[in-house]
């Protein structure tokens, strides 16, 4: 390689930082904010699933589903043990009609007396009426 090219040097010139060209440190510079940016921006949408997920998680509506009224400042909030939340009225009536949750189905009853004990809830299964005529 050095018998094609034996009048050209190959030697990087000797340049120290405080010597560089401007554009090198505004590329140098913008990258940087660039990254900066976008790390914000990342941080930011993190945020924001987090605080969805929590609303979710909770499911807080704006309006009762019973009632299709919206959630007032000063209502009171039935909350159910699948962390539905109703204006408290209206699931008390719900409840009287049906045991289960207005959204989910869930059974409303059973789910708070899991919630209460340790063990796990041994299923009651009566037989069906008219049973006993059978051969």
């Amino acid at each position: 390689m050095s018998s094609d090219f034996p009048h050209y040097s190959f030697r990087m010139p000797n340049i120290g930082f405080q010597n560089l060209p401007l554009n090198i440190y505004i590329v140098v510079f913008g990258t940087a904010i660039f990254v900066f940016i976008l790390s914000l921006l990342f941080c930011c949408y993190l945020i924001r699933l987090r605080h969805q997920a929590h609303k979710e998680l909770y499911a807080y509506k704006q309006i009762c589903a019973v009632c299709l009224e919206e959630f007032k400042q000063k209502d009171e909030l039935g909350i159910c043990p699948c962390k539905h939340a109703f204006h408290r009225k209206c699931l008390i009536k719900w409840l009287e009609v049906r045991k289960v949750c207005p959204l989910c189905n869930m059974p409303v009853l059973q789910l708070a007396q899991q919630a209460g004990s340790t063990e796990p809830p041994v299923p009651i299964q009566l037989p069906l009426p008219g049973i006993e005529n059978l051969v």
